[in-house]
């Protein structure tokens, strides 16, 4: 009995239970929900003109606040804010200002909008979820600042116009009264206004207490060294340059030595750009020029006379030192002066030439006897011809010549000139004789020729004429005449021997001769020169007669004679000791000459005619 009814009983109450819970938690999640609502509604209700809990303006809490008695607030705020002073500092100084003045402005509806807009984006749960956030995790709202660029730019412009500067060069300056100015190197900078503006108002928005650092923009010179080159140019021009050389004295005033400067740059090993002091070369080396030609002397040998009685020489002229300037020595020697520019006086660089024979050791010469003499005839020549002759053989009267030293007629000639004692004559040109200055200057140096020929020197170089001349082979044989024209056609032997030997010239214009004597020392030297080898003989061509208009009609005057053309050869052996030294063959090939007469002009045409028919008959 106690069992069932028992069992009885835990049964039905499990039937009735189970309906009552649920509708029970319905009942309950309703109430829930109903409160739930209310409360949001009542919420937002209560914040329907507040700021929602949470939200801060500038730290300061205003929830439940209304705009209106937020702005109090702001003000506050906004006051303090834009009161608070902001430093700017550059490398060249601060400045102090408040944010007002830098333009600094509180926008103090912007910003309670931003406090009140918290919460109400218009999506209902994600308001929903902002004001549950906010409720929990205060969010703070910046006042919103503005920035006036108008105040901020004008303070900019001001600080610019007190710290902006160019940048500057090194540079090294010379007025015009040579006063020397060093410009020291300059570091440009220049205030980056819009740069500046924005940290300005970064600093304001931050509202930290740190200075405010302005961009300032540099510009670096490259140029940065000037002291050095200005020490050297204020020596420099502090007084004149004085060169000398011997007795002679030049001076370069420092206006002349600015002229002279130029002024550049370069780079050291330290990577430091200096500037730099040069000289202008080509003033410069033009200026030496100039010193150059002053100084200039030509080396000459002594001139001696043998005397046959005492046996020794006789001085007839003393030698002379050759000067030569060294142009580029000099140029080094001032340029150098800009390192050591307070030495103003230099001694010129000049080069020295010793004469090849010199008075002071005559003694030494060994000259003791005549080697050889030769002779040339020129009898009948014109009086123009003769003086020539005269001139031309005493320009080598008195020359020594060392051992082994080379004898050119030409050096010793001089050039043949009107200024130099010669006058007009008679001389080869092309094929025809014509008149030009120094006509006979060729007897001269034949005589010479067979001078050294006959006296055993080596020969170097002798030309023969173009065709024989018969002055050349008066009491000679052809092919021993020689020819020049200075400066390519030049007679040239060597003394050698071991001993020096002496020229001397006699010219005797009433015998028509001239004469090359050659002194030394006895030799043990064999001289033997061959006859003459004739071969090739062409008759002259016919004779030619030109129109003279000074001539008279019957007058001749004959200027060319007719000569053969021929081939000659002529050998010459020179011995000593019995071994041969020099063995020579001199060989000439003359042209054929033909006679020209000079005759009136109506007869010229005569003998034109009758030469044409002599030709036409032998045909």
């Amino acid at each position: 009995m106690m069992s069932l009814l028992s069992q009885t009983l835990s049964i039905k109450p499990i039937r009735l239970f189970l309906p009552n819970i649920f509708l029970t938690a319905i009942i309950l999640v309703g109430i829930s929900l109903v409160i739930g609502i209310f409360s949001l509604l009542s919420y937002q209700i209560h914040f329907l003109g507040c700021i929602h809990s949470g939200v801060q303006i500038g730290g300061v809490d205003v929830g439940k606040l209304t705009p209106d008695e937020t702005r109090y607030i702001v003000n506050r705020q906004a006051a303090e804010l834009i009161k608070r002073p902001i430093t700017l500092i550059t490398n060249e100084g601060e400045w102090t200002f408040y944010a007002a003045e830098l333009g600094a402005i509180v926008d103090i509806n912007q910003t309670i909008n931003s406090a009140f807009s918290v919460g109400r984006s218009g999506n209902l749960w994600q308001d929903l979820w902002t004001q549950y956030r906010v409720y929990h995790e205060p969010v703070n709202i910046l006042p919103v600042v503005r920035l006036d660029t108008g105040p901020s730019n004008g303070i900019l412009a001001n600080i610019a116009h007190a710290i902006d500067r160019p940048m500057h060069q090194a540079q090294l300056v010379i007025d015009a009264n040579l006063n020397v100015h060093a410009i020291q190197a300059q570091i440009g900078r220049k205030v980056n206004i819009e740069a500046s503006r924005k940290a300005i108002y970064q600093a304001i928005l931050s509202q930290h207490n740190h200075p405010v650092r302005l961009s300032v923009d540099y510009q670096q010179p490259t140029i940065t060294e000037v002291n050095t080159a200005y020490q050297a140019v204020s020596a420099l021009l502090s007084q004149p340059l004085i060169l000398t050389f011997e007795d002679k004295v030049w001076s370069l005033s420092p206006i002349v030595l600015k002229e002279i400067l130029v002024v550049g740059q370069k780079n050291d090993t330290d990577g430091i750009v200096h500037v730099a002091v040069g000289l202008n070369q080509s003033i410069l080396y033009n200026y030496f020029e100039q010193i150059a030609a002053d100084i200039y002397q030509e080396s000459i040998d002594a001139r001696f006379e043998f005397n046959e009685y005492t046996k020794s020489l006789l001085t007839l002229s003393p030698s002379q030192d050759g000067y030569t300037l060294d142009v580029a020595a000099a140029m080094n020697m001032v340029t150098d002066l800009l390192h050591t520019p307070h030495q103003h006086q230099l001694t010129l660089p000049v080069i020295v030439e010793s004469p090849s024979v010199s008075g002071e050791n005559a003694t030494t010469f060994g000259i003791e006897s005549l080697i050889n003499s030769s002779t040339s005839y020129f009898s009948g020549s014109s009086q123009e011809r003769m003086e020539n002759i005269n001139v031309s053989a005493q320009k080598f009267h008195g020359v020594v010549i060392p051992p082994d030293e080379l004898f050119s007629f030409n050096t010793y000639l001089g050039e043949v000139t009107a200024e130099n004692g010669f006058v007009e004559s008679l001389i080869i040109r092309g094929d025809r004789t014509a008149v030009g200055v120094g006509g006979g200057v060729c007897q001269v140096s034949t005589t010479a020729f067979r001078a050294a020929l006959y006296g055993g020197f080596e020969i170097v170089e002798r030309w023969a004429h173009g065709y024989r001349v018969s002055w050349y082979e008066t009491e000679s044989v052809p092919g021993l005449d020689a020819t020049i024209y200075s400066p390519w056609i030049d007679f040239k032997f060597r003394n050698d021997t071991d001993t020096y030997i002496l020229i001397q010239t006699e010219t005797d214009l009433i015998a028509g001769t001239v004469t090359f004597n050659i002194y030394g020392q006895p030799s043990n030297r064999t001289i033997s020169i061959s006859e003459p080898i004739l071969e090739n003989h062409v008759p002259p061509p016919p004779p030619v007669y030109e129109e003279d208009s000074s001539l008279s009609p019957g007058d001749e005057k004959q200027i060319e004679w007719a000569k053969d053309g021929i081939d000659v050869t002529v050998t010459r052996t020179v011995s000593e000791s019995n071994t041969i030294i020099h063995r020579d063959e001199f060989f000439s090939r003359y042209q054929p000459w033909a006679a020209v007469y000079k005759i009136a002009p109506s007869e010229a045409k005569e003998e034109e005619k009758e030469n044409d028919n002599s030709s036409e008959s032998e045909n």
